[in-house]
């Protein structure tokens, strides 16, 4: 049976302090390992979910990352861009290679 894994790459450098913030929520999680197919995916919508309600501050202003950011998904990707269309953040999913 295939077995995925759950990656991230920042890509923005330096990387802003909101992409250090979510990739702090999930550090002890990635790479998230030996996933089904349909759990990665589960996890995939766990993952939207929690960028799209992620709250953080600039200037004393609390923003939401889902209204000031463009997050866009594909079946196995999903990249949080800049006002100015600039990728920030990746996560894919991946499938694991068996060492033999």
């Amino acid at each position: 049976m295939e077995k995925y894994r759950i990656e991230r790459e920042f890509i923005k450098k330096p990387v802003p302090k909101y992409a250090l913030e979510i990739s702090g929520y999930y550090y002890k999680r990635f790479p998230i390992k030996s996933l089904t197919q349909e759990e990665a995916k589960e996890e995939m919508n766990i993952i939207e979910r929690y960028l799209n309600n992620f709250v953080y501050i600039v200037r004393n202003s609390k923003n939401t990352l889902g209204v000031t950011h463009k997050i866009e998904r594909t079946d196995n990707r999903i990249t949080v861009y800049t006002v100015y269309n600039k990728p920030v953040i990746t996560f894919w999913i991946e499938e694991e290679k068996e060492d033999e």
